[in-house]
């Protein structure tokens, strides 16, 4: 990133772009696609009504060079394209460090972990509380925490589970618990009990608690959690319970209360399968867990967890691979690169927040800590990531029949290329939308198993070569991402044309430094007119 550029989003509100550099004569705003609204500015500059997505915001000179850039996301609401962080450090020496690293993230939402008092009355009623494990949480840390976070333009989300109950509350209220069918109640250990989300009375206390907490502490967003099970249960009077119509039920009864706060819900590994959301702002959220612990699941598991004909530009996956007590700079990559096949499905992934910190396991405080170059490397993967995330959100995916088939359009004709991430292999991606098409390719072939729970190895492959047939193919230009070339920028890479079975190809051969390329194909400016 060249430094001195500001940029923030507040759904509703002009996007604005402050700290231009001196000289600065134009700001642009740039798609992953190559299209671009530019703006005469010199100090400040406010662009209304851009359609949803991420943006490389550019400050030119007269002469068009590059001053200074940076990357915002913006939406119709802001769980409509989440880039998800998350903080659970509640003490006021923490805030500004936490703030800066999330704000290089480019987050647009931010989950706050474990922050409550208890599960059931989880407002903290003095100055410093302790969370159900016993953590000290200082409130005036949390509340600048979350003015923090709506200063970037995110949302601040309160982690809220769903169901979870306070042993002494459902020792009261037994009439609001889930029962296994032996009839004893549903227990996650011995930390709380499992109540009925569909039951009236559990969804009035909730809301009513977690709606005052939020209001108290200045949330604008609910994180719904759940943990996979339980599957099937029973309530009071041995009343069997269908859970995905009392998910459904809870989910609705929180949208009506709190229309305009960002909510999630977690589908763990899935589940319930085609989940219907509420309308508003809000994503869909899964945490997987094995045996959906290959990069290969991802895509199953997004298509099954979605309601028939559901057009959400928001899925955030949520997996934590358990890999650090390896060598190090393998543990780092598999975590790149889940990002990156996440990325390169039309999703984003829950993995970095609060100091530098990588999660590990559900219990976000044991997270890992990164040095300063591991932080330096992820946030270069990052930002390559959201520069090219929306080639890979809509339009039309032709991956499983492009890459490998005998009559594809797009060919790759050296090399183990493969439409899924698996192990050993160069996972490619391609997506054709309304004048571009759009290659990513992935080096897997330092992974041995294609698993985010395993650590993996730099890949072997250096450059790939890749033909696609297009109409009037000598009219088109190719571009390409190239990550760890510097600038990672769309730039011009020379096509040749050559046969094909079905006429002429245009052949390109892009560079792999760091093990992931985008590549896109675009008619020539006078084709476009």
């Amino acid at each position: 990133m060249l430094p001195g550029l500001r940029s923030f989003y507040r759904s509703g509100a002009p996007f604005a772009v402050a700290g231009l550099p001196p000289g600065t004569a134009r700001v642009c705003a740039r798609r992953a696609d190559g299209s671009a609204v530019e703006l005469e500015a010199r100090e400040e500059a406010h662009f209304d009504g851009l359609p949803s997505g991420t943006y490389a915001v550019e400050a030119l000179d007269d002469g068009g060079a590059l001053l200074a850039e940076e990357l915002t996301t913006v939406g119709a609401h802001p769980g409509e394209r989440p880039v998800l962080g998350f903080v659970t450090s509640f003490d006021g020496g923490a805030v500004s460090e936490v703030l800066d690293w999330l704000t290089a993230l480019r987050c647009t939402v931010v989950q706050h972990y474990d922050w409550m008092a208890s599960y059931t009355r989880p407002l903290g009623e003095s100055a410093i509380w302790a969370d159900p494990l016993g953590r000290p949480v200082e409130r005036a840390a949390l509340e600048s925490l979350t003015a923090g976070v709506r200063a970037m333009g995110a949302v601040a989300q309160a982690y809220a589970p769903v169901y979870a109950v306070d042993p002494g509350f459902a020792a009261d209220r037994p009439e609001l618990l889930l029962r296994r069918n032996d009839g004893e109640p549903e227990r996650l250990g011995d930390l709380l009990d499992i109540a009925d989300p569909g039951n009236a009375d559990w969804q009035r206390h909730w809301l009513a608690e977690y709606g005052r907490a939020a209001d108290a502490l200045g949330f604008d967003g609910f994180h719904l959690d759940t943990y996979g099970y339980p599957r099937t249960a029973s309530a009071e009077r041995a009343r069997d319970v269908g859970m995905h119509a009392a998910y459904a039920s809870f989910l609705a009864a929180v949208r009506a209360a709190h229309d305009g706060r960002t909510i999630s819900f977690n589908q763990v590994n899935g589940v319930p399968r085609a989940l219907e959301l509420p309308a508003g702002s809000g994503f869909r959220y899964m945490e997987l867990w094995p045996p959906n612990d290959g990069w290969r699941h991802f895509e199953a598991l997004i298509a099954r967890s979605s309601a028939p004909g559901d057009s959400s530009q928001g899925v955030v996956l949520a997996c934590y691979p358990p890999v650090w007590g390896s060598e190090r700079e393998a543990a780092l990559r598999t975590v790149l690169v889940t990002e990156a096949v996440s990325t390169c499905l039309g999703a984003a992934h829950l993995v970095y927040g609060d100091r530098m910190g990588a999660l590990t396991g559900p219990y976000y405080p044991r997270h890992e800590r990164l040095t300063a170059g591991e932080a330096a490397l992820v946030l270069r993967w990052r930002r390559f990531a959201l520069r090219c995330r929306d080639l890979f959100t809509g339009g039309e995916d032709t991956s499983w029949y492009e890459i490998g088939d005998e009559n594809a359009a797009v060919v790759i004709p050296d090399g183990e290329a493969r439409p899924e991430p698996a192990a050993g292999t160069l996972f490619a991606r391609v997506v054709h939308r309304d004048g571009c098409v759009a290659i990513s390719l992935l080096d897997l072939t330092g992974s041995a198993s294609g698993s985010w729970s395993e650590p993996t190895a730099a890949g072997a492959a250096r450059s790939v070569k890749v033909q696609a047939l297009l109409p009037r193919p000598a009219q088109w230009v190719a571009e390409a991402a190239v990550l760890g070339a510097g600038s990672d920028r769309f730039a011009p890479v020379r096509g040749d044309l050559v046969p094909h079975r079905e006429g002429v190809a245009l052949e390109v051969e892009v560079p792999l430094i760091d093990g992931w390329s985008v590549l896109r194909f675009r008619p020539r400016a006078e084709e476009q007119r």
